[in-house]
C-alpha cells in the first residue's frame, strides 16, 4: 500500500513540474503547438479521399447503358410495344396489367417525355437481345435487338431503378427538342473516418446542360463512371403538377472523379471536390482548426496576464 502511495505522489510531482515548466514558457509552448497543429491540418488537407456525386434533376431526356440487368426491372403496364424500327403505329402490341420489362446488361436505353405526355422508351443492343417482357397471365415475350415502348403514367407514379453509364439531357442544337430542365449536382466527400461523409458543395445546373459522370485512374484516360439511381414519372392525371415537374425526375449517384457539364454544344466545365473546399465543409478539419485557434488564444491571454502580474509585483523604479 505504501509503495502505491509513493508511486502516486511521484507521478503527481512529475506532472506538477511539467505543468509549471509549461506555464513558465507559454510562448514556446504556443510555437510547438502551432507547428503540430499545422502538420495535422496539412495531413488532413492532403489526405486522398473518395467522392460520391449525386445528380437530382428534372429532364425531358436521358440515355443509359445498363451494366447490371438485376437493377433494370421496370413496370410497363398498359404500354404499347413495337419490336421493329420500321413498324407503324398499327403494329403496336398493348401490354396487359402487371407487365414488367426486364432489361439485359449492355442495353442502350433512350428515355423521353415532354410535360405530362406519353413517355417513350427506346432500347437497342449491338449484339443479342435487349431483354424480355414478363407477364403473369401470359407467356414471356423475348425481345430482339431493338424495341420501343410508349407508356402513360396513370393512377400512380412509375419508378424505374437502374445501374449503368448515364447521360442526362442533350446538346442544344437546331434538331433537339428534349433538354434538361433543371437540376443540382452535390458532392459527398469521405471523411478521415471512412464510414462517414459530408456535403462538399453543390452546383446548380442550367436549362439545356448535359451531365455525364467520369472516373479518372492515374496514368489512364478518363472513362465514364457507373452510377445507380432511378427515374420517376408522375401520373399524367394529376393537375397539381406543372409541366416541368412532370417530365422525368431522376436521382443518380456514384463514385466518380468529376462530373462533366456540356453547355450549348461546348465541353463546358467540370465539377470536382477540391481540397481547398475542405476548409469550408470538412467538420473534422473545421473542429481542429477552431480548437487550435481557441487554445492558442488561451495561451496568449495567459501569457499577457502573467506578464501583467509580474510587472505589478516589481518595485517602482
Amino acid at each position: 500500500m505504501g509503495s502505491v502511495r509513493t508511486l502516486l505522489n511521484r507521478t503527481r510531482r512529475r506532472w506538477r513540474g511539467f505543468l509549471l515548466a509549461i506555464m513558465k514558457r507559454p510562448r514556446k509552448v504556443a510555437g510547438v503547438f502551432s507547428v503540430s497543429l499545422v502538420l495535422v491540418v496539412l495531413g488532413l488537407f492532403l489526405d486522398s479521399r473518395d467522392h460520391i456525386f449525386t445528380v437530382n434533376a428534372v429532364t425531358e431526356t436521358a440515355s443509359l447503358v445498363t451494366t447490371e440487368g438485376a437493377f433494370s426491372e421496370w413496370r410497363v403496364s398498359g404500354a404499347n410495344l413495337l419490336t421493329d424500327p420500321f413498324a407503324t403505329k398499327g403494329d403496336e402490341i398493348e401490354l396487359p396489367e402487371n407487365a414488367y420489362l426486364l432489361i439485359r446488361k449492355g442495353t442502350e436505353i433512350d428515355l423521353q417525355r415532354h410535360g405530362i405526355r406519353t413517355a417513350k422508351i427506346t432500347l437497342r443492343a449491338k449484339d443479342g437481345r435487349v431483354g424480355s417482357i414478363v407477364m403473369p397471365d401470359a407467356d414471356d415475350r423475348v425481345l430482339g435487338s431493338w424495341a420501343s415502348l410508349a407508356i402513360v403514367s396513370d393512377g400512380r407514379p412509375l419508378v424505374w431503378p437502374f445501374r449503368g453509364l448515364l447521360r442526362v439531357g442533350d446538346d442544344v442544337t437546331s434538331g433537339v427538342d428534349s433538354i434538361l430542365l433543371s437540376g443540382t449536382v452535390n458532392v459527398l466527400e469521405e471523411q478521415l473516418f471512412r464510414d462517414t461523409r459530408y456535403n462538399a458543395g453543390a452546383t446548380e445546373l442550367d436549362r439545356g446542360d448535359r451531365v455525364r459522370f467520369w472516373k479518372h485512374a492515374p496514368g489512364r484516360a478518363p472513362k465514364e463512371a457507373v452510377v445507380e439511381g432511378f427515374f420517376r414519372l408522375e401520373p399524367s392525371n394529376q393537375e397539381r403538377f406543372t409541366e416541368a415537374q412532370n417530365a422525368i425526375q431522376l436521382i443518380a449517384h456514384g463514385g466518380a472523379s468529376f462530373v462533366n457539364i456540356e453547355r450549348l454544344g461546348s465541353s463546358g466545365y467540370q465539377i470536382k471536390a477540391t481540397r481547398w473546399a475542405r476548409f469550408l465543409y470538412d467538420p473534422l478539419l473545421a473542429f481542429i482548426a477552431g480548437l487550435g485557434a481557441l487554445l492558442f488564444a488561451a495561451i496568449e491571454v495567459y501569457s499577457n496576464i502573467r506578464e501583467m502580474i509580474r510587472d505589478a509585483r516589481r518595485p517602482d523604479e
